[in-house]
């Protein structure tokens, strides 16, 4: 996937795909936005922290730690896809930061949501 001026260049996900009709490149690891299991949640303020494992994605065992502005815990939790990219897009929540799966990632993600 290649990246130009701060974002994706192979659109927002696979979304970029299903617009097309063309099935996604086949990609090992890349996290499939369908495929995820939430496994914490917190609110700070108007930020959410999401702890989300993506089953078919390698690094760190699929953990991902998200940063949502203005998404409830509820928003999250009926979502049926969640894509761990940056996507400015009006059909899906997406997160405005990620932070590395561990504790150390999870104290940044906190410390932000509280800054504000």
């Amino acid at each position: 996937m290649g990246m130009g001026a701060f974002r994706s260049t192979s659109g927002c996900g696979w979304e970029h795909y299903a617009t097309k009709k063309v099935p996604p490149p086949p990609v090992r690891g890349n996290p499939d936005p369908t495929n995820y299991q939430v496994l914490f949640v917190e609110e700070i303020g108007t930020y959410l922290i999401a702890t989300l494992v993506y089953h078919d994605c390698t690094n760190y065992e699929g953990r991902k730690i998200l940063l949502f502005y203005n998404v409830t815990e509820e928003q999250l939790l009926k979502q049926e896809r969640i894509d761990p990219h940056f996507c400015d897009s009006k059909e899906h929540i997406s997160p405005i930061a990620r932070f590395e799966p561990t504790e150390r990632g999870l104290i940044m993600a906190r410390t932000l949501a509280a800054s504000f």
